[in-house]
């Protein structure tokens, strides 16, 4: 069944950041500032915004004062742009019984209700757009954050 991974999460929770300030005018932030805010390492918050840089959904400014921002309006960015960077949503349908098992012969006892959630994820991963994080930025209790001081 398909769900998404660790860094796909993380990918969207920096972008949620962004997302949740962006009609600041001028608003930027940088890798620090973004985890920091999402409870993550600086140095992959770094790494993920190069690669969303690159796949066009954010844009930097380097030196002081600079930072990230969206490339586009959150209302046009999906929670699939964001995740098929870091999954590969084509092949999400496993079978539980191991390799080979379904599209060689009968499928297995659960294949089309595994289809069928593979399915909905993926409509609510292209429905769902960045901007449902608008004005909606959540601050996290330091508690939760480990290895972060309060």
């Amino acid at each position: 069944m398909f769900g998404y991974g660790k860094m796909a999460s993380y990918a969207i929770a920096s972008l949620s950041y962004l997302a949740a300030n962006y009609e600041e005018e001028g608003f930027k932030a940088n890798s620090a500032t973004i985890a920091k805010a999402r409870c993550l390492s600086k140095p992959l918050v770094g790494k993920l915004m190069s690669q969303m840089s690159t796949a066009g959904l954010v844009n930097g400014t380097p030196g002081p004062g600079g930072g990230f921002f969206l490339a586009k309006d959150p209302a046009e960015i999906s929670l699939m742009d964001i995740v098929k960077l870091f999954e590969k949503v084509e092949d999400a349908l496993t079978c539980p019984f191991g390799p080979g098992w379904c599209g060689n012969g009968d499928p297995c006892p659960i294949h089309y209700d595994l289809a069928e959630k593979n399915e909905e994820m993926i409509e609510w991963l292209t429905g769902t757009r960045l901007d449902v994080f608008a004005k909606h930025d959540v601050k996290p209790n330091r508690s939760d954050c480990p290895g972060m001081k309060k």
